[in-house]
């Protein structure tokens, strides 16, 4: 119960900021709007306390008279400004709610009011300097842009600095609303407390208040951005997701000639199995056969282009660019893990009852291709076109099922590692002259061999390290 009652405010404030929506989507004139009707009580009270205790001189007989009569008429001045900038706002939030002169004449007319105030109850001695600062400012700082916070701040800042150097030049007096302490005795004055105690109080608990809404709407920027991340995460590659979540957009948002291993697989027969089994069975089996083939693609850094029906495009050295060798060895090294998980998978279903095997084709050229964001303006694609990319699909086109087909390109780069045989040349539809090509060389075991020896030779060279 005790639990319930606490959370109750706490409710009622996430549900009245949900009704107000998002203050940083909000105009400049709504801004400036709701900004001057936080500032109008607090200058008003500060008038008010000024006329009483001129009214009652008794009542704070450490104030100068003649000083707080001049502050009384500028604390008027300030009200009536303040004023005009609620209808001045009231008027552009119909007719002109972007513009962003008012927000430049609200900002620097605060910093006048918050210099002001500072000065006559004393900048380094009084509460009122470090609240207005910090409130005011952040205020700004969170409703408004940059570009007219800063000048305002500065403002404040300069006048400031220029009136420190005058008091300790003895050019004008410190704190000279005061002609003695607000206390004695061990006793704070009442008027005090109730003029720029109470004030400062308050601005105290609206700045806590601003500080909590902040991290409330920072926490839920968070939880937003990673969902979204997640989900782009699902969509694009990850190599992608990451220059997004880093902003790096040039790496991405252009155009390039780049050498790549160029990769592409798909199901043997997959429309006459889709024909023969039922919808549930074949988006089960298939969901987890995206799922190991990324989770092995993902392992060796390799960028997934894109999923077509049941077949998979993937590509090295793009965005992040990769050594020829390296790069040709892992997407090799990467076909031959796709298919020894395949015969894994495929003894998996066997054992549930799945009736239609997938055999899977893999092919794999290395050469330059264009490499970048294609499509329309609204809608892109990080992809790479060329040559070499159709290549790359006629030799999986072209490959047993179950086995790897490989350029001589490919082949020449990975030779020294992985086991091939020449299968000859090629008649390669949109190329002119023959294409070599080389299966990797599969072992009794069903697994391609060159497989122990790159991992022997791995390990050497980590022992060696």
């Amino acid at each position: 119960m005790a639990q319930t009652k606490a959370r109750g405010p706490e409710r009622w404030l996430r549900g009245l900021l949900a009704r107000a929506g998002n203050p940083l989507n909000w105009s400049p004139a709504d801004k400036s709007l709701v900004a001057a009707l936080l500032l109008v009580p607090f200058v008003a009270w500060y008038a008010v306390v000024y006329w009483l205790v001129l009214r009652h001189p008794d009542l704070a007989p450490y104030l100068d008279q003649e000083v707080l009569h001049r502050a009384f008429r500028w604390q008027v001045v300030f009200v009536g400004a303040w004023l005009a900038i609620v209808f001045s706002a009231l008027f552009l939030r119909r007719w002109a709610p972007t513009s962003r002169l008012i927000v430049h004449a609200e900002i620097q007319l605060y910093s006048v009011t918050a210099l002001l105030g500072s000065y006559v109850l004393g900048h380094y001695t009084s509460l009122y300097t470090g609240v207005a600062v910090v409130g005011g400012y952040t205020v700004a700082f969170v409703l408004f842009d940059r570009r007219a916070t800063l000048p305002g701040l500065a403002s404040f800042l300069v006048g400031l600095l220029g009136m420190t150097l005058a008091e300790q030049a003895g050019l004008i007096p410190y704190a000279p609303l005061l002609r003695g302490e607000p206390y004695a005795h061990g006793h704070l004055s009442g008027w005090w407390l109730a003029g720029p105690g109470a004030v400062a109080f308050v601005g105290l608990l609206a700045v806590v208040a601003l500080i909590y809404y902040v991290v409330e709407r920072w926490r839920q920027r968070e939880d937003e951005l990673a969902r979204a991340n997640d989900i782009i995460s699902r969509y694009v590659a990850s190599q992608l997701a990451e220059h997004i979540r880093l902003g790096n957009y040039g790496a991405i948002d252009r155009h390039e000639r780049r050498r790549l291993t160029l990769f592409f697989s798909d199901i043997r027969g997959f429309s006459e199995i889709a024909d023969r089994i039922e919808p549930e069975d074949l988006s089960r089996v298939l969901n987890e056969y995206f799922a190991e083939m990324t989770f092995i693609a993902d392992r060796y850094g390799a960028t997934i282009d894109k999923f077509m029906g049941d077949g998979i495009m993937i590509f090295f050295g793009a965005p992040e660019p990769a050594d020829d060798a390296d790069q040709a060895m892992r997407a090799v090294r990467m076909g031959i893990d796709m298919q020894t998980r395949m015969g894994a998978l495929r003894q998996k279903w066997d054992q549930e009852g799945f009736e239609e095997p997938f055999t899977i084709r893999i092919g794999i050229n290395t050469g330059v291709a264009s490499v970048g964001s294609f499509g329309a303006r609204g809608r892109l694609d990080y992809t790479a076109i060329g040559r070499q990319v159709n290549l790359a699909a006629r030799l999986q086109a072209s490959c047993e099922p179950g086995g790897i087909l490989i350029s001589h390109s490919t082949w020449a780069l990975v030779r020294d590692e992985i086991s091939c045989t020449p299968r000859g040349d090629l008649h390669v539809k949109g190329f002119h002259r023959p294409v070599s090509v080389y299966d990797v060389t599969v072992g009794a075991d069903g697994n391609p061999q060159g497989t122990m020896m790159v991992e022997r030779r791995r390990v050497e060279s980590v022992t060696s390290n």
